[in-house]
């Protein structure tokens, strides 16, 4: 018989992975950069020289190969396509 567990909320704590909390916040940079790049109507090549990284690297970023990058940067990312500048803070959705 199987045990069906609640989840706590966060699948990468579910899991069992180390830094969960992070890994989560990554996901959810991850998922407002989706989000900001089809509201702006760019391509992700346009989206990759926006942000001065190479495309392939948008683009494991986009399908969830993002733990090597760090939060801060995953921050940075949502700012430079949201065009908010300086003073925003890219905060997670």
């Amino acid at each position: 018989m199987s045990v069906i567990e609640e989840s706590t909320g966060n699948v990468y704590q579910d899991l069992g992975l180390e830094h969960a909390g992070e890994m989560l916040l990554k996901y959810e940079y991850a998922t407002k950069l989706i989000s900001l790049i089809e509201s702006t109507d760019i391509s992700e090549s346009e989206a990759a020289q926006r942000l001065g990284i190479p495309l392939e690297n948008l683009q494991q970023i986009l399908r969830g190969k993002f733990r090597e990058v760090p939060v801060t940067t995953m921050a940075e990312y949502n700012i430079k396509i949201s065009g908010l500048g300086s003073g925003a803070t890219g905060s997670p959705p």
